[in-house]
């Protein structure tokens, strides 16, 4: 979660205000699934909350179809996505003291006290698995757990290092969800600590 004090441009804020935006869709749930109509075929989707660097930070969804196409204020496939990341262009967290603007008539505000635990690198693999949810392939996630039952059943070198690499796939801002609401991620920190 990312936290945000609304103030104005000029620095005076007209009261004390703080929007909470959630940039971090674990799960894809019904109210971001999305759909474009391309050749007159539909091609299902669901967006994630990010923002745009364009002389500001702009709130937007980025929109992920099924056939590989993002949209991020233009669509692109996956390989030139990544770039945009990399290059600032799309970012899951504004830069402190950066503007911030949504598309509720031009309202622009300043972000301070910026706390994300959504690094870029870390979008992209969220991206990433998203994609394969759409096409009906595992998850990170789900790969993870299965590397953990594997190395549960037979605990050796090779299959530890297996549950290693799973891990460090999974997105780090989203492997809390790897186990129930208590226990986190424990079980699988506690494996990969196991000599």
């Amino acid at each position: 979660m990312t936290e945000y004090d609304l103030k104005r441009p000029n620095g005076r804020a007209k009261r004390k205000l703080v929007a909470v935006i959630e940039v971090c869709t674990p799960f894809m749930s019904s109210h971001n699934k999305i759909y474009r109509i391309h050749n007159g075929e539909m091609i299902v989707g669901i967006s994630l909350t990010a923002f745009i660097y364009n002389f500001h930070f702009y709130v937007t969804q980025i929109k992920i179809y099924k056939d590989g196409k993002i949209d991020c204020w233009g669509l692109v496939d996956f390989e030139e996505f990544k770039k945009k990341v990399r290059s600032g262009w799309v970012t899951p967290t504004p830069k402190e003291g950066g503007r911030v603007g949504m598309g509720l008539g031009n309202m622009f505000f300043t972000a301070t006290n910026v706390k994300s635990d959504v690094e870029p690198e870390e979008f992209i693999k969220q991206v990433e698995d998203e994609l394969r949810r759409l096409n009906n392939f595992q998850t990170s996630a789900e790969i993870c757990r299965v590397a953990l039952v594997a190395f549960k059943d037979n605990p050796t070198p090779e299959n530890k290092e297996d549950l290693r690499l799973a891990y460090e796939d999974v997105p780090k801002h989203l492997r809390k969800f790897l186990g129930d609401m208590d226990s986190k991620d424990w079980e699988f920190c506690q494996a990969l600590e196991e000599n």
